[in-house]
């Protein structure tokens, strides 16, 4: 019962399409095409009047793109079988969950920057929970704070007018509530997106992150 509450609250908290993929029914694939990932790990593109991707993971693979239903598209690797779609309210590309795939896994980035869209109506309640490849935010005793489960331990954060902060030693790692991915996503100094978060109470069992 303690668990179905507190799903309840969390969905409550955070916007569904945050981490539930919304399509046209359409692939889109003139709106993904182009590399994506700091070293243009995937790359997708049209060749002849037929679609491909490339991956470069063990080594580089390019495979044609199988069109799914209700605009999902896949490519079979030698690794795994990847799902994607362009989801229409981030309009970005989105990996999806093998077999949830209504269910994001990951925002994928274009090669190059991308700008965050800042949150000036920023609140801490927006990013608190428990977040894939990342650690809990939490509020205790009215601050907040990065919590490890692990080791039980409580990192203060500082909140901004956009977002907030953490310092490792002599650097300050920037986040803020990106309002057009709807998640939060860590930022440079710039403002642009360095990385992108999925919240940890909808990843499948046993994600990991690769």
């Amino acid at each position: 019962m303690k668990k179905i509450l507190f799903l309840i609250m969390a969905l409550a908290a955070i916007p569904v399409f945050a981490v539930k993929v919304t399509t046209d029914g359409k692939h889109n694939l003139d709106k993904v095409a182009g590399k994506y990932g700091e070293y243009s790990e995937l790359e997708i593109f049209e060749k002849s009047g037929k679609w491909y991707a490339t991956k470069k993971a063990f080594k580089t693979e390019t495979v044609p793109l199988v069109l799914e239903k209700d605009g999902k598209f896949s490519a079979e690797f030698e690794h795994e079988k990847e799902i994607y779609a362009y989801d229409t309210r981030m309009k970005a590309l989105v990996k999806l969950v093998k077999d949830d795939t209504d269910q994001i896994i990951s925002i994928e980035l274009p090669t190059g920057k991308t700008k965050a869209a800042v949150d000036k109506n920023f609140n801490m309640n927006k990013v608190k929970g428990d977040w894939c490849d990342f650690e809990k935010i939490v509020q205790k005793n009215g601050k907040w704070y990065i919590y490890n489960d692990h080791n039980n331990e409580y990192a203060p954060l500082t909140v901004t007018k956009n977002g907030f902060t953490i310092k490792f030693e002599d650097n300050i790692a920037r986040f803020t509530f990106d309002t057009r991915l709807q998640t939060l996503v860590k930022i440079d100094e710039a403002g642009n997106i360095v990385e992108t978060f999925i919240l940890k109470d909808y990843c499948p069992e046993g994600y990991v992150e690769l």
